[in-house]
């Protein structure tokens, strides 16, 4: 059996996340993926406060490669497959004793953009320090693609 503590969590290996597409004022269009528990906030945010329009949500599962490469086969008759990388941003403020990771989920062409984005929201003096490490976890995003719908779905309490 094997041990808890060296056994990482599942939740590491695979995320829920709601795939969509982002149009600015221009209709420069590109896709986002954002955690299911985090979706409704964020289009909020999105739509409200910058403007911009959220279209086409459809929920799918982060895989990390490994775990895809071992069920390939089930995955890839499970939805249509994109390559998306997991991005985790870990921070420590010796200030104030405390730190915080924050994750992103960008496809593996756009990367390097997005770290390039999130870098650069993070002071230069503790980016360039040991008090942040970047990784970029490779993984797959299988979408779930509904055959009939009637209504849209449900990605936390509706409010009425």
């Amino acid at each position: 059996m094997p041990d808890a503590m060296s056994d990482p969590s599942p939740f590491h290996h695979s995320q829920k996340l709601m795939r969509c597409q982002v149009a600015n004022q221009y209709r420069e269009a590109s896709v986002r993926f954002v955690e299911l528990d985090a979706f409704k906030l964020w289009e909020y945010l999105m739509t409200h406060k910058h403007g911009l329009k959220v279209g086409e949500p459809t929920l799918c599962l982060w895989v990390d490669a490994a775990d895809y490469a071992d069920n390939a086969s089930v995955f890839d008759r499970a939805g249509e497959v994109e390559a998306v990388d997991r991005i985790v941003v870990d921070l420590f403020d010796a200030e104030y004793r405390f730190s915080q990771t924050i994750t992103r989920y960008a496809r593996a062409g756009e990367s390097e953009r997005v770290v390039e984005i999130l870098r650069s929201h993070i002071p230069a003096k503790l980016c360039d320090s040991d008090a942040c490490q970047i990784d970029v976890i490779e993984g797959r995003v299988v979408q779930h693609l509904p055959n009939h719908t009637s209504r849209r779905m449900l990605t936390g309490l509706e409010g009425y």
